[in-house]
């Protein structure tokens, strides 16, 4: 809940236009996803899936964290699925992890998870 009000009050200090907005966004919807992991409250999740929306209509193609953030939305429309079962949400999270992968391409650090990720995502349709 402290990292929530702080990401808030550093959101706050970034308005609409300011360069860093995105990345604001991005670690305040981190942090709602993170607390729904722990304590499953679905308003949480609904939270980081609005502010990750948020973040990515901000992070223009070649915006460093346009990858990053296309992954954590992706997982938190994964798990969006999983708790209500809705085939739209595991189509979009598939979307995502693969708009995400294509900025990585062979060899990048993150591609081997960006990866494992698409897989789960895949084998959750059977």
């Amino acid at each position: 809940n402290e990292a929530i009000s702080l990401h808030r009050s550093a959101l706050r200090l970034r308005p609409a236009g300011h360069s860093n907005r995105s990345d604001s966004l991005h670690n305040l919807a981190h942090c709602f996803s993170n607390r729904y992991d722990k304590q499953g409250a679905t308003a949480d999740l609904e939270k980081a899936i609005t502010l990750g929306r948020a973040a990515l209509k901000l992070c223009s193609p070649g915006h460093s964290d346009r990858a990053s953030t296309l992954s954590d939305l992706a997982s938190d429309m994964r798990r969006k699925f999983l708790k209500f079962g809705s085939s739209s949400d595991l189509d979009e999270a598939i979307s995502l992890h693969q708009s995400a992968l294509d900025l990585r391409p062979a060899g990048h650090s993150d591609r081997l998870r960006l990866l494992d990720q698409l897989a789960s995502c895949l084998s959750s349709r059977f």
